[in-house]
């Protein structure tokens, strides 16, 4: 937690300094003794030749960088001690007067690190402020997932890109309603806090709709037109600036009936789902992704759902583009289909998990747009004890 001293009712207020101190490695942490150090051993054996003063300014600039404030004091009282040393054994005989002005220059480089530390800390802990606050305002738009829905198994993950935000553009529900369990994943255009209303209107219209609508056409219609109220009044708000066309979102509607046996698919210009079944991995690409949510006006139907069978054990992936759109070194996307056939009789969070760990390797480590995955698959025998009965909403 932060320990932003402001109340917000988000923040926790009770937190050392030490914890607002992020993991650094343990060279980093060595690195203003080691040029303390660095400076007597250059200096004293050479006379006249060569100043640690250099040495010892960096030394206190460097603790200012990477220490909490008691330890930038103790090596501000160490480098001037270590200056006044130099001073007295080799500047001043060497130096004369000059030497006195460059120790007073160094004690003054010595001593301003204080101040610095103080403010790279304040920046820090606004940070975290920020980044918690975003965090608590993802968790509020994204609730968080039950892991079983009847006998539905189910696991989220979900990645902002931006490593200075938790929360972007991507979403995803589920809810078991009358009409079976039902599933939710999209893709706001844009990503970042700027997309937040967008997830909110959308994700807040299918909780409640999903319980209410008989059928996903239905349900997919009655999202599209919360999408277009939420760009509607947007434009307002923003004096009509901007096309409503250039705010959409891509988004797909998974239904499993109360009697398993299938499942039902509607997509609106989203990516592909992926089943895992006893016959191997397959693409769901649907023959009419049509057009992304928000746009329904230009298309008027009729939408129709696509069915596949989903006996107990086979698995459902859901993503977002930014698990397909993933590039390597060499432009190469990222292609999910062998995480999957390793992973898939494991259950939906190992999938999640791999798939997350795999396409992060595949981009080195960085990640161009936000990534959400839930995956779905339907157990025999139910909810294991020993499981337990929530998901997070988000890991990031």
């Amino acid at each position: 937690m932060s320990p932003h001293r402001r109340v917000t009712g988000l923040l926790q207020p009770d937190v050392t300094e030490s914890e607002t101190i992020p993991s650094l490695p343990p060279w980093v942490r060595w690195m203003p003794l080691v040029l303390t150090g660095a400076a007597l051993a250059v200096d004293l054996p050479t006379p006249g030749a060569w100043s640690g003063d250099v040495l010892l300014a960096l030394s206190a600039m460097t603790a200012a960088c990477v220490y909490p404030t008691a330890l930038v004091v103790l090596m501000a009282v160490l480098n001037s001690a270590a200056g006044l040393l130099l001073l007295l054994a080799t500047h001043v005989q060497a130096e004369g007067g000059h030497a006195v002005i460059d120790y007073f220059a160094l004690l003054v480089l010595a001593w301003a690190s204080i101040p610095l530390c103080r403010l790279r800390l304040s920046l820090y802990r606004r940070l975290q402020g920020a980044q918690q606050a975003a965090e608590y305002a993802q968790r509020a738009v994204l609730p968080p997932v039950r892991s079983w829905l009847g006998r539905i198994w189910i696991a989220v993950r979900y990645e902002a890109a931006s490593h200075a935000a938790a929360v972007g553009g991507d979403l995803y529900a589920a809810e078991s309603t009358p009409y079976g369990v039902r599933l939710l994943i999209g893709d706001v255009r844009g990503k970042g806090p700027d997309a937040i209303p967008a997830v909110a209107a959308l994700v807040g219209s299918f909780r409640e709709a999903a319980h209410h609508t008989e059928t996903l056409p239905l349900l997919a219609r009655h999202l599209d037109e919360a999408v277009a109220r939420h760009i509607g009044d947007l434009a307002s708000v923003r004096g009509g600036g901007g096309s409503p066309d250039e705010q959409f979102i891509t988004a797909a509607v998974a239904e499993i009936p109360p009697g398993g046996g299938e499942v039902r698919l509607l997509s609106r210009g989203h990516c592909p789902a992926y089943l895992a079944t006893g016959e191997g991995v397959r693409t769901w690409e649907p023959a009419d992704p049509g057009l992304p949510l928000g746009l329904g006006d230009l298309d008027m139907g009729p939408w129709e759902y696509e069915t596949r069978s989903f006996a107990p054990g086979d698995l459902l992936l859901l993503c977002t583009d930014g698990l397909l759109e993933a590039r390597d070194a060499d432009g190469v996307f990222f292609s999910p289909e062998h995480g999957l056939r390793a992973s898939w009789r494991q259950g939906p969070p190992t999938v999640v998990e791999t798939l997350a760990d795999l396409v992060h390797r595949h981009a080195g480590g960085v990640l161009a747009d936000d990534l959400a995955l839930l995956a779905a698959t339907v157990s025999p025998t139910g909810p294991l004890p020993s499981v337990g009965t929530v998901a997070g909403g988000a890991a990031v």
